[in-house]
């Protein structure tokens, strides 16, 4: 119950798919912002140990691989 008084630029990937089936996204950086907000949320709610966390780290680490795959560095 406390996450929205904790987290008051809330993400989510449900979020992210839906603006980008609707074509809100103009460029990769601004993708690539709401994926970091999810991952900076994730470490402000949850403490660093728990299972969250660890899975946002490896989500993020897969984000970063995917993207230097294909060229782009952020």
């Amino acid at each position: 119950p406390s996450y929205y008084t904790v987290i008051t630029n809330p993400m989510d990937l449900s979020s992210m798919d839906a603006k980008l089936e609707a074509d809100k996204y103009g460029s990769l950086p601004e993708f690539i912002a709401d994926f970091n907000l999810i991952i900076s949320n994730c470490r402000i709610f949850n403490d660093p140990d728990t299972s969250y966390c660890k899975n946002a780290n490896n989500l993020e680490k897969f984000f970063q691989d995917r993207l230097r795959a294909r060229g782009n560095r952020q």
